[in-house]
């Protein structure tokens, strides 16, 4: 399962945190919108534990804050919290800077916000 949670006071920029594992770590990821969109920056802790230590530092967050949501959908990008993924990236020939998103079970066109 993510992590994820909204900055009850902001950071600079940043208002939402999401936190990833997965077998070479966990992922940090920051966002500048409370709603889903791609993350500005990421981060790379060995465990999890590391990550809420860094974010209870440096944010003020608690872990009864964070609201778990699913992981994502096989070949979709981490960051995202609904299904969107590369075109192509489910046959191994990834378009990069082209994106699909999930819509009532079709993957459909999806521009950058």
């Amino acid at each position: 399962m993510r992590k994820i949670v909204n900055l009850t006071k902001p950071k600079g920029s940043i208002v939402r945190l999401m936190i990833f594992n997965d077998d070479y770590g966990t992922y940090l990821f920051g966002y500048k919108k409370n709603e889903d969109c791609a993350a500005e920056w990421d981060e790379w802790y060995e465990t999890e534990n590391d990550a809420m230590t860094s974010v209870s530092k440096n944010y003020g967050v608690k872990k009864l804050e964070w609201k778990e949501i699913p992981n994502p959908e096989p070949n979709c990008q981490h960051d995202r919290i609904n299904p969107v993924r590369i075109k192509g990236r489910e046959k191994e020939k990834p378009e990069h800077g082209k994106l699909e998103r999930l819509v009532n079970g079709k993957w459909i066109k999806f521009e950058k916000n």
